[in-house]
């Protein structure tokens, strides 16, 4: 590909196109119906988009800097090869040492949450944060006198093992989220049932999928699969076989047998959906393999372990060793009077222990003034309106975005493995692409060419290096949070480092968004309180400082300046017409809009000078002309 021609790509084109009014809509919108209709694969195709481009980013800044004349062909695939596997490498490495904790942790929380209701969750954020405050006025430290005062007539006046009355169902359920998600022996019990393999495992499989699966389908497209059935039996031979059916009293479910076997067969021959079948199967069978572990005796054993190295390593948010708590969860359901009295036995039988009676006297109050704040303050009756008008649809959206990101998470390793394999072939055959393309305009689609390539080349260098500086940036971010939620303390480092990792892409909003769940993870944990939602705060504001003046000059520039509020404006209209993909990828294509096909503008930043023509040859079209509109 010589250098005009290269440029005659970035030309506009709507000389070419101008005879008749009705090409543009029909290639633009048949290019739209394209991508609805492989909607399902984009993360795959814009993953594989991604890597293509900043492996050949990397390889065309080498190859001009140490070849800029001459033949670099072998030079241009040994560096892309090279930057190839390092990037596996690195990634490798990330995933081996970061995932295992990242699903132990997401796990864990994920399981905390099912198990904790709102009042819980309630009761715990007025006494870490309003509860706490007060606490704090009134009664100081241990060492005050107004503490040791209170701790006294808390003792005496029989109220000694309420505090841990109320922490206890929170008590249970973190030590058992935290033992299903941590434990390796129980993992690999849950891994041995959950990867079933050969004819067995597939006729399991077949009978679930007949059962469960295939009714739904068949519910969801009746008229299509009826229609289907009744044309199979259309045929002259099969005119008898149909009649003898027809005469049966049990035709009807005969019938249905015979339209699920069918719909099975359907997604046997599919990959892909076999695949996305094949992972359902296996979360049910973890389930119950779960389940079968959990009323098994070595499932006891390996729990007292685990619940007597973590009093050990963490006696402030487990005071209880496995026997104590193994009375306490005996006697739990009979209420706080027999829970108080076997609290109070022990503490005689081990002759007091003072963090113990701390702990407890300080949950209890921290409590008591939470909810004595809840009930007479006329903010409280604010909150309690609002919280009860809109509380339930707050909930009900949020609990439906985690299950769609979590669909999302859920896909996204094969996903990236998928999007790597096609990266690696487009990569190797990068010569012979990027020539086949070009002999494209001497063929009789040269129209659709010149109308939609000038587009789809300034759109992708907008994207690919908007991305590519955000990578960079989430990559500081996310380092630089999980520093400092490990000074802070804050736990599940892990799962809330990857959720600012994802929102660093996401503008302006992407802070607020990854600072919610932080902060309420630092007040609502053991040990949590406001003044750790405050340092977290602090924190996400100087690392967001750090981002706005010094990194994102420095690594996009000019690339995607927008006003705050045009970008906030943006991503609300994005996110609700396309989702996550909206947040994503709303400013860049707004910015491309608004500057190059309204304002017909160039973009500061995208266009770079090619190193000679032998690299144009070598790296495709680059020119140093703003890529105009193709309107």
């Amino acid at each position: 590909m010589t250098i005009d021609s290269a440029r005659s790509l970035a030309e506009p084109a709507g000389s070419l196109l101008g005879k008749t009014w009705w090409h543009k809509p029909l290639i633009w919108g048949t290019l739209l119906l394209l991508l609805v209709a492989l909607r399902e694969f984009f993360l795959i195709g814009f993953l594989t988009f991604l890597i293509c481009f900043i492996v050949r980013s990397i390889v065309h800044r080498i190859v001009c800097r140490y070849s800029p004349e001459g033949d670099s062909r072998w030079l241009d695939l040994s560096l892309t090869l090279a930057v190839l596997l390092g990037f596996v490498t690195v990634l490798y490495g990330l995933g081996r040492y970061f995932v295992p904790q990242l699903v132990r942790q997401g796990n864990a929380l994920l399981a905390q949450v099912q198990d904790s209701s709102s009042e819980q969750v309630l009761n715990t954020l007025l006494a870490n944060t309003v509860g706490a405050w007060k606490f704090e006025r009134e009664y100081g430290d241990p060492d005050d006198q107004r503490y040791q005062k209170a701790q006294q007539e808390f003792q005496e006046s029989g109220r000694y093992g309420e505090g841990l009355y109320q922490e206890f169902p929170k008590l249970t359920s973190r030590l058992q989220a935290e033992f299903e998600a941590n434990y390796e022996q129980a993992r690999a019990h849950h891994l041995q049932f959950a990867d079933p393999t050969g004819t067995a495992a597939e006729d399991s499989l077949k009978q679930w999928f007949l059962v469960v699966k295939a009714p739904e389908l068949f519910h969801d497209k009746s008229e299509y699969y009826l229609s289907r059935w009744e044309a199979e039996y259309s045929a002259p031979e099969k005119a008898e076989e149909f009649a003898r059916l027809k005469g049966l009293a049990d035709f009807e479910s005969r019938r249905d047998a015979q339209i699920r076997e069918r719909i099975w067969e359907d997604i046997r021959v599919d990959p892909v959906l076999l695949s996305e079948l094949n992972n359902q199967w296996t979360r049910v069978l973890s389930l119950r393999a779960w389940e079968k572990f959990r009323n098994s005796p070595s499932y006891k054993t390996e729990f007292k372990k685990f619940v007597e190295t973590k009093h050990l390593e963490e006696p402030r948010n487990v005071p209880v060793d496995y026997e104590y708590y193994e009375k306490l969860a005996a006697v739990y359901p009979q209420g706080i009077r027999a829970f108080t009295g076997v609290v109070r036995q022990h503490e005689e039988e081990a002759n007091g222990n003072a963090v113990h009676q701390q702990f407890d006297f300080e949950s209890a109050t921290r409590a008591d003034l939470g909810r004595q704040w809840w009930a007479t303050s006329h903010v409280a009756d604010w909150v309690r309106d609002h919280a009860a008008n809109d509380g339930p649809k707050v909930m009900e959206a949020v609990l439906q975005r985690l299950d769609e990101w979590g669909g999302y998470l859920i896909r996204i390793p094969v996903q990236i493995v998928t999007a790597l394999l096609l990266a690696f072939l487009i990569l190797v055959e990068w010569h012979g692409l990027t020539t086949g393309i070009a002999e494209l305009r001497n063929t009789r689609v040269q129209p659709i060419i010149d109308e939609v390539a000038p587009g789809i080349v300034a759109l992708g260098k907008l994207i690919g290096r908007s991305f590519q500086g955000q990578v960079i940036i989430s990559v500081v971010n996310a380092i630089l949070v999980l520093f400092a939620l490990w000074v802070i303390g804050v736990e599940y480092k892990f799962v809330l480092t990857l959720l600012v990792f994802v929102s660093s892409f996401i503008p302006v909003v992407g802070v607020v968004l990854s600072g919610i769940p932080i902060c309420a993870i630092a007040i609502l944990q053991p040990e949590g309180s406001l003044l750790m939602a405050l340092q977290v705060i602090l924190a996400i504001v100087l690392i967001h400082f750090l981002e706005a003046m010094v990194l994102a000059p420095r690594i996009i520039g000019k690339l995607g300046s927008l006003n705050p509020v045009v970008v906030v404006v943006i991503l609300l209209v994005a996110e609700h017409f396309f989702g996550m993909w909206g947040l994503l990828l709303g400013v860049p294509v707004a910015i491309y809009l608004l500057r190059v096909v309204i304002l017909r503008s160039s973009i500061p930043g995208i266009y770079e000078p090619v190193c000679s023509e032998q690299a144009v040859e070598t790296n495709g079209p680059e020119t140093t002309e703003p890529v105009g509109a193709t309107t």
